[in-house]
């Protein structure tokens, strides 16, 4: 891969992803990422979104990228149309579309232009893939889970996970805390099942020795409809351990080094956690974290609480206790996160699609 910011020569890119208080912001945020890559590239953006916080498209415009908004339902065929339509108006044009409400019918509705279509993927349950590309950032991604006559090139693994311009520098070094007190809170864009606020409940249950110590930065997402919940619960005067609530966070690596360690759900959060080197225990908030985690679990990385269903504040305060204080846990987890996530993947995926072929299929 050549170091040229013209190596792209002005190529569109075609992006279809949104974000709610429902679905949350992690489809919009990953693809943002490979955008930020291919216009670092000398590429161009068009976004079409049908859905997504005001604060969020703001951010994207300020990349350059110019934003079309879509009238017609989520993943309807019209959906669909003006994404081959625009396409269609430019035969350089490549496209990424994420999220799983953009199923199989939709992915038909491209024919004509699906060769130039990229196809984000977590969980492998579409019986066809009728597109010329396919990335399944996580650990879990094999290519045996996909149908065995899918003819698109297979991007698959955390070598490809898509990170943030602001995540590639290398992370400063990391010394693990004997105890750790610096502890954070974020559970993605939207927490649509109020995790952010049952950990606050139970870290007034750890053992007062550590939670008179300990200070907590809350990171409420762009989506999250629960922020006067959780600005209640950080105001408490009962609350019996200092908390702030951070809105709006641009730097999330500045936050994630400050910390000892995070407590998080399973979706692309964890990736930006492993490349700072920041120890996590991760909660399933929806079912398909359940498959994600699954990947967490086969190469080793960080603590897994289960699904949060399954989680009372008494549980999770003994976890968060005991891996506070357990300093080669968060030790042996710093030096694999930063092993696993070398922050190039959205470099790798934007010059797959550029060259039209594919990197190696190289999976943890």
């Amino acid at each position: 891969m050549t170091d040229d910011r013209t190596r792209l020569r002005d190529l569109p890119l075609v992006l279809r992803a949104d974000a709610s208080t429902e679905g949350g912001t992690g489809h919009m945020m990953r693809t943002f990422a490979l955008t930020q890559a291919w216009l670092d590239g000398g590429g161009r953006a068009t976004w079409l979104v049908a859905d997504a916080p005001a604060s969020l498209l703001d951010r994207i415009e300020r990349e350059g990228v110019e934003i079309v908004r879509l009238a017609s339902p989520v993943a309807s065929i019209e959906d669909a149309s003006a994404v081959r339509e625009t396409l269609a108006r430019d035969a350089a044009a490549m496209a990424v579309v994420d999220g799983p409400e953009f199923g199989s019918a939709y992915l038909d509705a491209l024919d004509g232009v699906a060769a130039r279509v990229l196809v984000i993927d977590d969980r492998a349950d579409r019986p066809v893939y009728p597109v010329g590309f396919l990335l399944n950032q996580n650990a879990h991604a094999d290519r045996a889970a996909y149908p065995a006559d899918a003819t698109c090139r297979f991007l698959l693994g955390t070598r490809y996970t898509l990170l943030r311009r602001e995540f590639v520098p290398a992370p400063p070094p990391r010394s693990p805390a004997p105890v750790a007190r610096h502890l954070l809170v974020t559970f993605g864009g939207a927490d649509p099942t109020g995790m952010t606020a049952r950990t606050l409940m139970a870290l007034r249950r750890l053992p007062e020795a550590l939670r008179s110590t300990i200070l907590v930065r809350v990171i409420v997402g762009a989506a999250n409809a629960d922020g006067p919940h959780i600005d209640a619960a950080v105001a408490r005067p009962d609350l019996g351990f200092q908390a702030v609530v951070e809105r709006a966070v641009d730097d999330m690596p500045s936050q994630m080094a400050w910390a000892d360690l995070a407590i998080t759900s399973g979706g692309s959060t964890v990736w930006e956690l492993a490349r700072t080197g920041c120890p996590a225990l991760v909660v399933e908030t929806v079912p398909v974290e359940r498959l994600l985690v699954s990947g967490l679990a086969r190469v080793g990385l960080f603590g897994h609480l289960g699904p949060e269903t399954e989680l009372d504040e008494r549980e999770l305060a003994d976890e968060i206790a005991a891996k506070a204080e357990d300093v080669a846990w968060r030790a042996t987890m710093s030096a694999l996160g930063m092993r696993l996530i070398d922050g190039r993947g959205a470099r790798r995926v934007a010059d797959a699609l550029a060259d039209g072929s594919s990197v190696d299929e190289e999976r943890i």
